[in-house]
């Protein structure tokens, strides 16, 4: 696992070091909570200098505890890669950012059922490919000397299938800060 985990951030990182080579608008950020669950790293680029469509590339960490409608608690905690494709609305700094995309990952699950009749909860531990599905509608703040501002909200779209990762409304709430490349 760590060995795929490991190819898979510097296939990242080499595409983006290709992507960052053709001369268009490009930035990489940090953001918090979103699509990466607590925190990721962005690289995100404009297809042609000076239009508004672009895509966004990263790699985050996510851990949370998801309570359903069972008496159990599901805790889950992996690594996740969304791509997106974006559209930025504006002709100054300020911009308005919409966008779909899907995340990737590879997630632990830990279900432990509450304590009955005096016993021990029961942990079942299971790790295993995950996506969602997720929208992004946000502010952008990108000055001319560089700093890239995002904030938002990056809703998941859920669908009946055993590999889709059901995300609560909330945490998909985001601040990033970035530089201009």
């Amino acid at each position: 696992m760590k060995r795929t985990l490991l190819l898979s951030i510097l296939c990242l990182l080499g595409a983006i070091a290709v992507l960052a080579q053709n001369g268009t608008e490009r930035s990489i950020s940090i953001e918090a909570l979103g699509v990466h669950g607590i925190v990721g790293v962005n690289f995100d680029s404009r297809f042609k200098a000076g239009h508004g469509l672009g895509y966004r590339v990263g790699v985050g960490y996510t851990q949370g505890t998801h309570a359903y409608m069972s008496p159990s608690a599901t805790k889950v905690q992996g690594f996740a890669f969304p791509l997106e494709i974006n559209y930025l609305l504006g002709k100054n700094e300020q911009k308005l950012e919409l966008g779909l995309g899907c995340s990737l990952g590879y997630y632990g699950e830990r279900i432990e059922f509450p304590e009955s009749g005096g016993h021990a909860p029961i942990p079942i531990t299971s790790r295993s490919f995950g996506y969602f599905v997720f929208g992004n509608i946000g502010y952008r703040l990108q000055t001319k000397s560089g700093l890239m501002i995002r904030a938002g909200w990056a809703p998941s779209i859920n669908y009946d299938d055993t590999r889709n990762v059901r995300r609560r409304p909330l945490t998909s709430l985001y601040i990033s800060i970035g530089w201009r490349l």
